[in-house]
């Protein structure tokens, strides 16, 4: 029993450890959300683990949404209010106006769209193109 217990706690450090050296390995991209706008701090990075530090510094709740896609950032289908989300690979949930939110992802080499998809910010032109080379 003592050695399943050892095995089991060395098996959660080296996990633990393998997480915490993928997100201290990640490039960090710091993101603005206001009203209407998505400003990142760099629109192109390197393939790989991809931080986004998000800040709301908006008036409204706005959230960040990371989608691949070979469309042009303004011209993603829209439906009832929302953009699509197709080829999403991860996103930072809705932010009350002053709070921030991180996401860690994989991110392979192409085109991306950093957007707002609370009904109708996408409209409004909280979106931008970012690349992944």
């Amino acid at each position: 029993m003592r050695k399943a217990v050892l095995f089991a706690a060395t098996i959660t450090m080296v996990v633990g450890v393998a997480s915490a050296e993928a997100a201290s390995s990640a490039t960090t991209v710091k993101v603005s959300l206001k009203e209407f706008k998505v400003v990142p701090s760099t629109k192109t990075v390197k393939a790989g683990n991809v931080t986004f530090s998000v800040k709301n510094v908006g008036k409204l709740p706005h959230q960040l949404v990371v989608v691949k896609t070979t469309l042009a950032p303004g011209k993603l289908p829209v439906k009832q209010g929302r953009a699509s989300e197709k080829g999403k690979v991860g996103a930072v949930a809705d932010l009350e106006p002053g709070k921030s939110g991180k996401v860690t992802l994989k991110l392979a080499k192409g085109k991306y769209v950093l957007l707002c998809n609370i009904a109708g910010h996408y409209q409004a032109g909280q979106y931008i193109g970012f690349i992944v080379t």
